[in-house]
């Protein structure tokens, strides 16, 4: 009976996932310790102690190391929940089915039970629990959840600060360049404003007078 059990399967989960992938592109004839130990990349003293007992344990493989139907089943996602269900009821007592239903959330509680009906250590129960973890959950895609990772986005370079121009040396040829304030009509430059005095004689012809402002306009305003 499955309730008189002291021991339970210690199978890595890593290694049931890799098994059934590999079962679901062919069934080998035999599941032999050195089929294992190709397949899990371990040592076959490994394989033999880790692996190949807890496959009979499981009904995947029989004493001969032959595929069982259960294997066939197991490999297939439709049939993988009932699968998982049947090792459950065969394997594991109905008081920790009924006591931990749900090993994800309450690992602790898993992890005690076969600490405390087994005996094991550590590293043996958290092996047991996250096994029983699998099987209660029944989920055929479980093995292929991936961790996601935050990538965080490449820092820009900081742009760096525009150095002041020198200032340019104005060759003896070289002059600004200036916008005709007749074409524009915008003045470029400083204002310049001239005061003029100019002194005509009281006894200066009308003639005279006119020649003084033309004068003035030619040299002066530079009007024709």
């Amino acid at each position: 009976m499955a309730d008189a059990k002291k021991s339970f399967p210690m199978l890595p989960v890593a290694h049931w996932w890799t098994l059934r992938r590999k079962f679901k592109q062919s069934i080998p004839g035999v599941v032999s310790i050195n089929y294992l130990s190709s397949v899990l990349d371990m040592g076959e003293a490994s394989a033999r102690a880790n692996v190949y007992p807890f496959l009979k344990t499981l009904g995947i493989i029989d004493d001969d190391g032959k595929p069982t139907p259960r294997a066939k089943q197991w490999r297939d996602d439709g049939h993988y929940p009932e699968v998982c269900k049947a090792v459950l009821e065969e394997v594991y007592p109905s008081d920790l089915r009924d006591a931990v239903d749900n090993p994800r959330e309450d690992r602790g509680t898993a992890k005690r039970w076969f600490a405390n009906h087994t005996g094991a250590g550590e590293a043996a129960t958290s092996r047991m629990a996250a096994l029983y973890t699998v099987l209660v959950e029944a989920d055929p895609n479980g093995g292929s959840e991936t961790k996601k990772v935050a990538v965080k986005a490449p820092k820009k370079p900081k742009a760096a600060p525009l150095a002041a121009s020198p200032p340019r040396e104005m060759k003896g040829e070289e002059r600004p360049s200036t916008v005709d304030d007749t074409q524009s009509g915008v003045q470029i430059g400083p204002d310049v404003n001239l005061n003029l005095q100019i002194h005509i004689s009281a006894d200066a012809s009308a003639d005279q007078i006119e020649q003084i402002f033309a004068s003035m306009a030619k040299h002066i305003y530079r009007r024709g």
